[in-house]
């Protein structure tokens, strides 16, 4: 950092003593940018690759661990996939990619990734992923993944108290976003999204917002708020 200070102006030194940034309590994993690096040519040679997908656990020390995820037989399960993209979201690598006996997307997290290797079998033409039969639009698949996760996206209606709508667009693309049924206090927006990254929203921000729409969504949210009372009652 302080070799590319001395790069810059003066004006640019003398404002940027008062900015931290904060770092992960997190187990490191130091494959990261071979895994990056693997992946790249990965895509540019339009080939599969293999890895260990790492989950975190707490040890019997009460400290986090970083473990890998293991079959129904107790063995370390190796993931074999077909990757498309790689996106930088929320300070974190995520790998856009799909399993072969699938015909959906899916995201992993590259700094979970351990044991990557280039294999030499063709990957699954994007024209065979549901949904993605002409091209992979990143900005339409960010717009609709937030906290990126995968699987399919559908068209949501939510009731907004209009205070928490900087919080709102901070999520969805504004330009995305259409409105209606406008009072003093709320404001109806539709947006289309991922389902699962919906609910997550939705508990996340129940006291300013409520989803309306569809109505299977609305039940799986009153669901999830039943369970979240159960956890305090």
């Amino acid at each position: 950092i302080k070799k590319l200070e001395n790069l810059t102006s003066k004006h640019f030194n003398s404002r940027v003593n008062y900015i931290t940034s904060t770092e992960d309590n997190y187990p490191k994993n130091d494959e990261i940018f071979a895994n990056i690096a693997i992946l790249d040519e990965a895509i540019r040679k339009s080939v599969q690759v293999s890895f260990n997908y790492y989950d975190y656990e707490i040890d019997e020390r009460l400290n986090l661990a970083f473990r890998p995820r293991k079959n129904s037989e107790g063995m370390i399960r190796e993931y074999t996939i077909n990757p498309y993209q790689m996106i930088a979201a929320d300070g974190r690598y995520y790998l856009i990619c799909n399993h072969d006996k699938y015909d959906t997307m899916a995201n992993y997290r590259v700094d979970r990734i351990k044991n990557m290797k280039l294999l030499e079998t063709k990957r699954k033409p994007l024209r065979e992923i549901k949904g993605y039969e002409r091209n992979l639009d990143l900005n339409k698949y960010i717009d609709e993944h937030i906290y990126m996760f995968s699987g399919e996206s559908e068209r949501v209606a939510v009731r907004l108290k209009k205070y928490a709508l900087n919080e709102f667009i901070e999520f969805f693309n504004p330009e995305k976003i259409i409105f209606s049924n406008q009072t003093e206090e709320e404001v109806t927006a539709r947006v289309k999204v991922n389902r699962t990254a919906m609910r997550n929203w939705a508990l996340r921000y129940a006291l300013h917002a409520k989803v309306i729409s569809p109505e299977d969504l609305v039940e799986d949210i009153k669901r999830d708020i039943e369970h979240a009372w159960k956890n305090y009652q």
